[in-house]
């Protein structure tokens, strides 16, 4: 028996949204690293609030707005939570604008403390069926699927790199092709070091819908930093990825992915062993010369073997000769990235993901604020534990920014989402 399709009408186009006034008051909310005992130690002492916020402002001013130097006014405390009757919101003024001051150890909207929520969340970022997290701690399914969706409203950019400088200047960028509602999604993913950048949903692969799906990335990323321009991104041969990182960033070289060229091969002539060695000793060049001589020597080998291989071979291996210009220029770029590995690496993630909640079921909107809140966690998550050594850092965004704020992973990336990770701009 063949199940009723659904017929509630779902937008999938993607329209320019309007920030929602929810959206306005999380970027007017200051995280401040405060811990329980701490809160219920100075919290109702204006002095001693002060002293805090002076101290967080030199050690870590990203957090705040960027005319926090110019001065502040700490202005009154805002009604007892109904969720948490002891916590309290502070006021505070900068440059005339109000602003809030929420402790470190709370979450959004008061769902709890980031001591309760950091296993569930940890797991709900590893694809753990939500119906199992129910069953472990409680509430339902629809509470922790807010909790990933509420994430999903911080800049990825900006919540992820704290430091402007730091802003990779190599990137790669891809879509992942998903079932949504039924019909063909794509979610256009860029990432760098580790990170997801930039993960937004479209439901068309063209030029116009892929610069505007790659465009929210670029919004953010100049946000952190006006004058960002990243020197290279990775892509396969799909022309529309390369013509919207062109139309965002003119100077922008794209690099031809060396691994799609091989796997072209490789699939067409999977027992061909020594192919697929001489394929990759020319991936292997250190110099864009030495590129040079083993993709002649290669040719050579390859064509005066040309009655051992099959058409689909010969076909795959011509256009691995036709691009080798392509190819090569990875090799004048120190630093980019030669395959698409970095991005594939984590979309592999995202097929897990796609596989256990059966595709994307929601419009646009929610949707696609899911995918930002599982890109930031991805970010954040502490790395596995696969053997008895110290690893120097905890996290992929401990790893780019070199620094974390506590060990809480979830209250380090409360922290990080400080005015929705548009702070410091």
């Amino acid at each position: 028996m063949e199940s009723q399709k659904q017929r509630r009408p779902v937008q999938r186009g993607r329209k320019q949204k309007q920030p929602s006034k929810r959206a306005d008051v999380g970027s007017r909310q200051i995280c401040l690293p405060l811990t329980q005992e701490q809160y219920d130690d100075i919290w109702n002492d204006p002095a001693e609030v002060r002293k805090l916020v002076d101290q967080v402002i030199i050690r870590s001013p990203e957090l705040f707005p960027a005319k926090i130097n110019e001065g502040y006014q700490l202005s009154g405390k805002l009604p007892p939570s109904k969720k948490m009757p002891n916590i309290q919101l502070r006021h505070l003024r900068v440059a005339g604008q109000a602003y809030y001051l929420r402790p470190s150890f709370v979450m959004p909207s008061f769902t709890g403390t980031t001591d309760e929520l950091r296993i569930p969340m940890e797991l709900i970022a590893h694809g753990t069926a939500l119906w199992i997290i129910v069953k472990v701690f409680g509430r339902n399914e629809m509470f922790w699927l807010r909790q990933k969706q509420r994430l999903g409203r911080n800049s990825i950019v900006g919540t992820t790199v704290k430091d402007p400088s730091k802003l990779p200047l190599h990137l790669a960028a891809d879509e992942h092709h998903a079932k949504w509602r039924g019909e063909k999604g794509f979610i256009a993913t860029t990432a760098a070091q580790d990170c997801l950048l930039g993960v937004a949903l479209t439901d068309k692969a063209n030029d116009k819908a892929l610069a505007e799906a790659y465009g929210v990335f670029h919004a953010e990323a100049t946000a952190v930093n006006q004058d960002y321009n990243p020197k290279t991104v990775n892509t396969d041969g799909w022309f529309s990825t390369q013509n919207a990182f062109k139309s965002m960033f003119p100077a922008i070289i794209t690099i031809l992915c060396f691994l799609h060229g091989f796997l072209k091969i490789r699939d067409r002539g999977r027992k061909e062993f020594e192919l697929h060695e001489r394929v990759w000793e020319i991936y292997h060049s250190e110099t864009a010369e030495m590129f040079d001589e083993r993709m002649s020597s290669f040719r050579g080998w390859f064509e005066s073997k040309e009655k051992e291989w099959s058409k689909p071979v010969k076909e795959m291996t011509a256009k691995l000769f036709k691009r080798s210009d392509q190819y090569r220029e990875s090799l004048h770029h120190p630093g980019c990235y030669r395959t698409s590995n970095q991005v594939d690496r984590l979309m592999n993630r995202m097929t897990r993901l796609m596989y256990s909640g059966r595709g994307i079921h929601g419009n646009h909107v929610a949707s696609e604020l899911r995918l930002r809140g599982w890109a930031l966690m991805r970010n954040f998550v502490p790395y596995a534990h696969r053997s008895g050594e110290t690893r120097k850092y905890s996290s992929p965004a401990n790893k780019l920014n070199e620094h974390s704020y506590p060990d809480n992973w979830l209250e380090n990336l409360q922290i990080s989402a400080s005015m929705n990770g548009t702070s410091g701009t």
